[in-house]
C-alpha cells in the first residue's frame, strides 16, 4: 500500500518516518481514501503506546504521512530472529499494545490488523502500536466504507472468527487478534498454524479459527506461564463476548506482571512473595501432559511446600490494603501542597522546566511548573502546566517565530499542529476539551483573559477553548489563540 522514507522534520529538527501512497496505487480512490483515514485515524490518538502522527499532506499527487521514527524492532521480527519471549517479556509486550489498543478504541478506532509485525518495541522495551492502514471507525457516521460488504480485509494468522466470516465487528476483533499475537510471542509459531504448507494455506487456517478452540500456549511450549496461556486463550475465545474487555485484560496482565517481575511492584511484595511462593514441580517423561489440568494438579501437589494457600492470600491482601492506604496518605499530602499553592519557582515560563510541587518527602513528584489534577471523585487524572507556553519558551524551539509582546508572555500566532508538535516534543500532549474545563477550575492553573486555547480535536475541526465556550477554527496562527501542555501520570 505504501513506501516508507527516513526523513527530518526541519522545522523541530527530528528524525520522522514517511509514509507514502505507492506509485502503483495512484489512480486508485480507495486506497487513497483508505490512506488518508490512517493519517486522521492516528491523529487523533494522544497515547505513548501508539505511535505519533505529526503532519499529513500530498507529494507528487500521492498522499503522505509523516510520523514518529522508532528506534526499535517489530515483535515479529524479533521473535523470528531470537525465538519466543520470555513470559515476563510477552507480558510487558502485550500489556503496552492493549494499553495503545485500548486507547484507540476510546477514540472510536478499530485496528482490525494487529499481528507481531505491527508491535514495535523500542530500545527501552516500551511496545507502540503501528500500521493503522486498515483501522475503522466503530461509528463511522457520514463516512463512506471503504471496505464491500462480505469483503475481508485483515492477516489471516490473527483474524477473528467474525472478521473473517464479514459480520459487523468492535474492537473484540483486536482483542483476539492481540491473543493470537501473544500466542506467537509465547511459542514462536501463529496460531492454527501446523508447519506443514499443505495444510497451512489461507482458507485452512482461516477455517480453524472458525472452528477449533484456541490452542494452549502452555502445551506447545513448556515453560509458560499458565496464567498467561490461559488469558491467552480467553482472548481467543470464538464469541465475542467471552473475551476480556480491555479494562480486564490490562488488570490481568498487570497481575501477572506483578508476580514474574518483582521488580514492577513495591519491594514489600516481593520479599513476601519469595518467602511464601509454592515449589511446584513439573511432570516429564511418557506419562507427563500437560493438557489435563487434573492430571497436573494431582502431580503437582504433593511437591508444593510452604505456607498454606489461605494464608498467603490473608498476607497479600494486608499488604495490597497497607500499600493503597500509603498511596492515600501520600496523595492527600500532594492534594494539600497544591491547595495552599505551594510550588517552586519558574524560570522558564510555560512549564518548561523540571522540579516538583510540594514536599519531595510527602508528595509524588509533579514536572515542574505543572499542576497535578484530580478526577471529579478525588483520583489523580493528568498534569497540566499551571499558564499557557510563553513566547520565550515557544521560541526555543521555533526561532523564527514572533510576537509582539515579552518573551514571558503567552505564545500566540501559533497554527494547531504547531502546538501539538511543540507539545509532543517536549515529551507532553495538549489537553482536550473535558480536561481543560476542569483544569481550568484547579487551583494553580492561570488563565489568561482574552485568549482562547487549542486543545486535541479531530481532522478538520480545530476547536479552542475560552471559559466554558469553544469555538471551531481554522488551523492558521491567529493572534488570539495560545495553548498549555498536559503530560499523563
Amino acid at each position: 500500500m505504501g513506501d516508507v522514507f527516513r526523513g527530518v522534520d526541519t522545522g523541530l529538527n527530528r528524525r520522522v518516518a514517511i509514509k507514502i501512497l505507492s506509485e502503483k496505487h495512484r489512480d486508485s480512490p480507495e486506497l487513497r481514501a483508505r490512506f488518508g483515514r490512517e493519517g486522521r485515524a492516528v491523529a487523533a490518538i494522544s497515547h505513548p503506546n501508539v505511535v505519533q502522527v505529526f503532519a499529513i499532506g500530498s507529494f507528487d499527487e500521492r498522499p503522505y504521512i509523516a510520523m514518529e521514527f522508532l528506534e526499535g524492532t517489530d515483535l515479529g521480527a524479533a521473535v523470528d530472529k531470537k525465538g519466543p519471549l520470555t513470559s515476563i517479556e510477552a507480558t510487558h509486550a502485550v500489556l503496552d499494545a492493549a494499553q495503545g489498543l485500548a486507547a484507540a478504541a476510546k477514540a472510536g478506532l478499530i485496528h482490525r490488523d494487529v499481528k507481531p509485525s505491527n508491535l514495535v518495541r523500542l530500545a527501552d522495551g516500551k511496545v507502540k502500536v503501528t500500521d493503522f492502514g486498515l483501522a475503522k471507525p466503530v461509528d463511522p457516521g457520514s463516512e463512506p466504507a471503504l471496505t464491500a460488504m462480505g469483503v475481508v480485509v485483515g492477516t489471516p494468522d490473527y483474524i477473528a472468527p467474525e472478521q473473517a466470516r464479514g459480520e459487523p465487528i468492535d474492537e473484540r476483533v483486536d482483542i483476539y487478534a492481540l491473543g493470537g499475537s501473544l500466542y506467537f510471542l509465547l511459542t514462536g509459531i501463529p496460531p492454527f498454524r501446523t508447519g506443514k504448507p499443505a495444510e497451512d494455506k489461507y482458507l485452512k487456517v482461516v477455517a480453524r479459527h472458525l472452528r477449533n478452540p484456541p490452542p494452549d500456549a502452555a502445551v506447545t511450549n513448556p515453560s509458560v506461564d499458565r496464567e498467561l496461556a490461559e488469558v491467552t486463550k480467553r482472548m481467543m475465545a470464538k464469541k465475542p463476548a467471552d473475551r476480556p474487555s480491555y479494562a480486564e485484560l490490562i488488570q490481568m496482565l498487570t497481575g501477572i506482571l506483578a508476580r514474574l517481575d518483582p521488580s514492577a511492584v513495591p519491594e514489600i511484595i516481593v520479599s513476601t512473595r519469595e518467602r511464601s511462593r509454592p515449589n511446584i514441580q513439573i511432570p516429564t517423561g511418557p506419562s507427563a501432559s500437560l493438557g489435563d489440568d487434573d492430571d497436573d494438579a494431582a502431580v503437582a501437589e504433593p511437591a508444593r511446600t510452604g505456607f498454606p494457600a489461605w494464608l498467603v492470600v490473608v498476607t497479600l491482601a494486608s499488604i495490597a490494603v497497607f500499600v493503597a492506604g500509603l498511596v492515600v496518605y501520600l496523595q492527600h499530602g500532594n492534594d494539600a501542597d497544591a491547595t495552599t499553592g505551594k510550588t517552586d519557582p519558574d524560570p522558564g515560563g510555560g512549564g518548561a522546566g523540571t522540579g516538583s510541587t510540594g514536599s519531595a518527602d510527602t508528595a509524588p513528584h509533579v514536572p515542574y511548573g505543572m499542576v497535578l489534577v484530580h478526577h471529579p471523585d478525588g483520583t489523580p487524572w493528568f498534569y497540566v502546566g499551571d499558564k499557557p507556553v510563553t513566547a520565550g519558551a515557544f521560541r526555543e524551539l521555533f526561532a523564527k517565530h514572533e510576537q509582539p509582546g515579552v518573551s514571558g508572555d503567552a505564545v500566540v500566532m501559533v497554527t494547531y499542529d504547531g502546538a501539538r508538535s511543540y507539545a509532543q516534543t517536549q515529551g507532553g500532549r495538549l489537553l482536550r476539551s473535558d480536561e481543560w474545563d476542569r483544569a481550568t477550575v484547579t487551583p494553580g492553573v492561570v488563565v489568561v483573559d482574552g485568549l482562547y486555547e487549542w486543545v486535541e480535536s479531530p481532522e478538520g475541526k480545530r476547536v479552542v477553548r475560552q471559559h466554558g465556550k469553544n469555538e471551531t477554527r481554522p488551523d492558521k496562527e491567529q493572534k488570539d489563540v495560545t495553548f498549555r501542555m498536559a503530560k499523563d501520570l
